[in-house]
């Protein structure tokens, strides 16, 4: 099922994943790259019109063009991994099912975005995990780091699962989750978390995401113009 593409995973929930793969798939799209993003499953949707809506959908769809329907294969209400929401509402999400709904996306533009719901060893299905989705899909990675103080170890132990399995890891983005306070007590850590991840992956440091403010995280051109300054387009869309 090979494509041109990435899958793009995080440490955690909250490491920014959304927002980055916003400002990547914003960027591409401006050079003339036809783009779409897929989220395979959403949780903590909201009602609206008696529809569930997945804000992540919204916003990767408002970057990429789409459709914001299309984007995620399964869309549930409780915010919890994919398997225990599910199960909460008595579904059962389908591997066949996601991997139907990627080729219906990809096979129609020139680079796929794949959000991941949570991290790399999130739980899918009974016997089926997002590093088993991702194998699937054979995509290169890319993992968003939280900058912040535990996200060395998030990190490296997103690395070590990506080399105990088929897939390659394309590299890793760093994304301020915070505004920088020279006197903050952890200013230290968040000076050099980029530095030692990048000595101890063995994997591409891809980049920084600035930190954004919540009234610019919807500005899909002040996150384009970002990504085209501050991240490695190139080698992310290779």
């Amino acid at each position: 099922m090979k494509r041109r593409g990435i899958f793009l995973t995080g440490t955690d929930t909250g490491a920014g994943k959304t927002l980055v793969s916003c400002a990547i798939l914003a960027a591409l799209r401006k050079r003339g790259i036809r783009v779409a993003a897929y989220k395979p499953v959403e949780t903590g949707c909201r009602s609206a019109g008696g529809e569930l809506v997945g804000e992540d959908c919204v916003r990767l769809a408002a970057a990429s063009g789409q459709n914001a329907e299309d984007v995620a294969a399964y869309r549930f209400r409780e915010p919890a991994a994919p398997l225990v929401a599910a199960e909460a509402e008595g579904a059962v999400i389908r591997r066949d099912v996601l991997l139907e709904h990627f080729r219906a996306i990809a096979d129609s533009v020139d680079f796929v975005l794949v959000e991941s719901a949570g991290g790399l060893m999130v739980p899918l299905a009974a016997s089926c995990t997002t590093r088993d989705l991702a194998e699937a899909l054979a995509l290169p990675v890319v993992c968003v780091v939280a900058s912040r103080l535990g996200c060395i170890n998030h990190a490296l132990l997103t690395f070590q699962a990506l080399r105990s399995s088929s897939l390659f890891p394309a590299g890793f983005v760093m994304n301020r989750v915070s505004a920088d306070h020279a006197d903050d007590e952890f200013a230290l850590a968040s000076a050099t978390n980029r530095a030692v991840i990048g000595r101890f992956a063995g994997a591409r440091d891809l980049g920084e995401m600035p930190f954004v403010d919540a009234a610019q995280r919807d500005d899909i051109d002040h996150l384009a113009a970002l990504a085209e300054e501050h991240l490695e387009l190139d080698a992310i869309s290779a």
